[in-house]
C-alpha cells in the first residue's frame, strides 16, 4: 500500500538541515571579521560618525539616549567630512606656514642685501679715508719740502751774512790792533762806510710759517643746501611758530633748518631767528662749521647777509642766532622777492678740521660695522624662523600624507563595510530563506510522522 505524503521530502533537505549549524557559525564569524573600528562604548557598532562638539569619532548609538550614548544632542557629521575638514584646516595652516617662508625668505633676501651694501659701503668709506690720508701725507710731504728749501736758503744766506759781519769784525780788531793812533783815524770813515754796508738780518716768525702748512689743503668742502620760505609776508605774522625744512646729508646724518619768521630779541623787535639741528648721525660729538645766508633780491652774490658759526653738535643738539636779521629790515635792506613774496637761504656745512672729519668717518665706519654686525643677527634669526617654518611644513605636510593615508584606508574600510554589509545582508536573506526551508522541512517531517503513526502505529511501537 503506497502512501501519499502533502508534503514531498527531498534528501537534499535533510542535508541542507544538519549543516544549517556550521553555516550559521560561519555567518557569525563573517560578521566579526566585517566589524573593524568598534565603539569603545558599543562594542559591536561601527564607528562612522564624527562628534564636532568633542572632537572625537563615535557609533550611531552614542547619538541615542535609548543606547546610553553620551553624544545626544551634540553637533555630529560623517568621519568622510571630518576628515576633509582636518585636512582643509591643516592645509590653511600649511599656506599660511608658506606664506610666512616666503616672506621671511625675501626678509632675508633683503637683510642681506642690506648687508653687503653696508660692507660695501664701508669698504667705500675706508678707502676714501685711505685715498685722503694718503693725499694728505703727499700734499704734506711736498708742503714740508717746500718750505724747508725756503728755510734752507735763508739758512745760507744767514750764513753768509754772518760770516759777512764775523770777517768785519775781525778785519775790524785787527785794524785796532796794528794800526796806530794817527793811523786809526784814518782808516775810521773806511772802516764805518763797511760796517754800514753790512747787511741786516731778517726776522723770523716760526709759529706763522709753521701753521700756514696745508692752511688751504685742510679746509674740506662744504654741503650745500637752499631754503625757499615763500608768502613770507602772510606767514610772518603769527610769532612763535617756526618752520622746518630737514636734509639728508653725507654719512646718514639727518639736519633741520630751523626758522622764527617772526621771533623776539632781548630788545623786543621783531627777528628771525635760524637753528641748525642735527636730528640723526654720529651719537660721538663732531665739531661743525656751518655758515647761513641770506640771499639779495638782486641776485648779486657779494650783497648778500651771512653768518658763521662753529660748534659741537649730537643727536638733537641745535646751534644758531636768535637774531639773525631784523624782519622790518628785509624789504628796504632787498632780502624780499617782491614778485613771490619770498626769501631765500643758503646754508652750508662741514667739519671743523681735517681731524674732525676723520673722526667723522672712523665713527660712521664702526656704526657701520655694527648696524652690518646687527644685520647679521637679524639674518641668522631669520634664518632660524625659516628652518622652524620649513620643519612645520615638513611636519604639516606628513600630517596631510597620514591624513591622506587614514582617509583612503578609511574609504577602503567603508568599501569594504559597505561589500560585508551587503554580503551580511545576503547571508541573512539566505538564513531567513534556510529558516523558512527549515520550517517547511520540519513541518513536513511532524506531517510524515504524524501520518506514519495513523497508518502503522505498530511499526511504532516496535521501533
Amino acid at each position: 500500500m503506497k502512501f501519499k505524503f502533502r508534503v514531498p521530502v527531498h534528501r537534499d533537505d535533510f542535508t541542507r538541515v544538519c549543516w544549517l549549524q556550521d553555516h550559521l557559525k560561519w555567518v557569525d564569524d563573517q560578521m566579526k571579521l566585517a566589524t573593524t573600528n568598534k565603539c569603545p562604548e558599543h562594542e559591536r557598532v561601527e564607528i562612522s560618525i564624527f562628534c564636532l562638539t568633542c572632537s572625537v569619532p563615535i557609533c550611531a548609538h552614542c547619538l541615542l539616549s535609548i543606547f546610553h550614548g553620551k553624544h545626544v544632542q551634540h553637533d555630529c557629521c560623517s568621519l568622510e567630512d571630518a576628515n576633509n575638514r582636518i585636512v582643509s584646516e591643516v592645509q590653511s595652516h600649511i599656506d599660511r606656514a608658506r606664506q610666512a617662508l616666503d616672506k621671511g625668505q625675501n626678509d632675508l633676501r633683503k637683510t642681506q642685501k642690506s648687508i653687503d651694501g653696508i660692507h660695501q659701503r664701508k669698504a667705500q668709506l675706508l678707502a676714501k679715508l685711505s685715498d685722503m690720508v694718503t693725499a694728505i701725507q703727499v700734499k704734506i710731504d711736498e708742503e714740508i719740502d717746500e718750505q724747508l728749501q725756503k728755510f734752507e736758503d735763508k739758512r745760507k744766506i744767514f750764513i753768509g751774512q754772518i760770516n759777512q759781519h764775523n770777517e768785519m769784525i775781525t778785519i775790524a780788531e785787527n785794524e785796532i790792533k796794528s794800526k796806530s793812533k794817527s793811523e786809526l783815524i784814518d782808516v775810521k770813515k773806511e772802516l764805518l762806510s763797511k760796517f754800514t754796508a753790512l747787511p741786516s738780518f731778517s726776522i723770523c716768525n716760526d709759529s706763522i710759517i709753521t701753521e700756514n702748512i696745508l692752511a688751504n689743503f685742510l679746509v674740506l668742502p662744504w654741503q650745500t643746501a637752499e631754503f625757499v620760505f615763500y608768502n613770507f609776508t602772510k606767514r610772518n605774522s603769527s610769532s612763535g611758530k617756526s618752520v622746518l625744512q630737514k636734509y639728508n646729508l653725507d654719512y646718514d646724518q639727518t639736519w633741520s633748518l630751523i626758522i622764527y619768521p617772526n621771533n623776539f630779541n632781548y630788545k623786543h623787535q621783531h627777528v628771525l631767528s635760524i637753528f641748525l639741528k642735527l636730528d640723526s648721525g654720529i651719537p660721538q660729538p663732531i665739531e661743525y662749521t656751518f655758515i647761513i645766508e641770506l640771499l639779495h633780491s638782486s641776485g648779486d652774490a657779494s650783497r648778500k647777509y651771512s653768518m658763521e658759526r662753529t660748534h659741537s653738535f649730537q643727536p638733537g643738539l641745535r646751534s644758531g642766532w636768535e637774531s639773525f636779521y631784523q624782519v622790518n629790515c628785509l624789504k628796504s635792506d632787498g632780502f624780499i622777492w617782491q614778485n613771490e613774496d619770498q626769501i631765500k637761504f643758503r646754508f652750508k656745512i662741514r667739519t671743523a678740521t681735517i681731524l674732525e672729519q676723520i673722526k667723522l668717518l672712523e665713527s660712521h665706519a664702526h656704526q657701520m660695522k655694527d648696524n652690518a654686525r646687527d644685520a647679521d643677527d637679524v639674518a641668522a634669526r631669520l634664518q632660524g624662523e625659516k628652518k622652524k617654518i620649513e620643519l612645520k611644513v615638513t611636519e604639516q605636510r606628513k600630517q596631510i600624507e597620514q591624513m591622506k593615508r587614514k582617509e583612503s584606508e578609511l574609504k577602503e574600510s567603508l568599501a569594504n563595510k559597505k561589500k560585508d554589509n551587503e554580503f551580511i545582508a545576503d547571508e541573512r536573506s539566505q538564513l531567513k530563506a534556510l529558516k523558512r526551508d527549515n520550517e517547511c522541512l520540519t513541518k513536513k517531517l511532524n506531517n510524515f510522522v504524524e501520518a506514519k503513526k495513523r497508518h502503522h502505529p505498530e511499526d511504532l511501537r516496535n521501533g
